[in-house]
């Protein structure tokens, strides 16, 4: 079954907040959704954490590959989501 919601996060070298976005998701109590981070080849360790996070957790998604700015990560995010629903969190929120 699809999630009812699809958490899409632009990610650029943001290891340092990324964490508190994807953590602030995961300890809600409504569950019917999916994280995806959408990813701008960052060059910190943002890529190995969200590996930790998708060893850990079904929901989380990742890609990392060159985009043209947050709003092509945005549209790539959506042509991927599975969710009857989208929002968009920013990394650092």
């Amino acid at each position: 079954m699809n999630p009812l919601l699809t958490i899409i996060i632009p990610t650029y070298n943001s290891e340092n907040t990324v964490k508190n976005a994807i953590d602030s998701i995961l300890s809600q109590t409504f569950k019917e959704y999916e994280i995806l981070i959408i990813d701008n080849q960052s060059r910190d360790e943002t890529i190995p954490l969200v590996q930790q996070y998708m060893l850990n957790y079904n929901s989380v998604r990742y890609i990392s590959e060159k985009d043209n700015g947050i709003y092509d990560a945005m549209n790539k995010g959506i042509s991927l989501a599975k969710g009857e629903w989208v929002y968009f969190l920013g990394s650092d929120d």
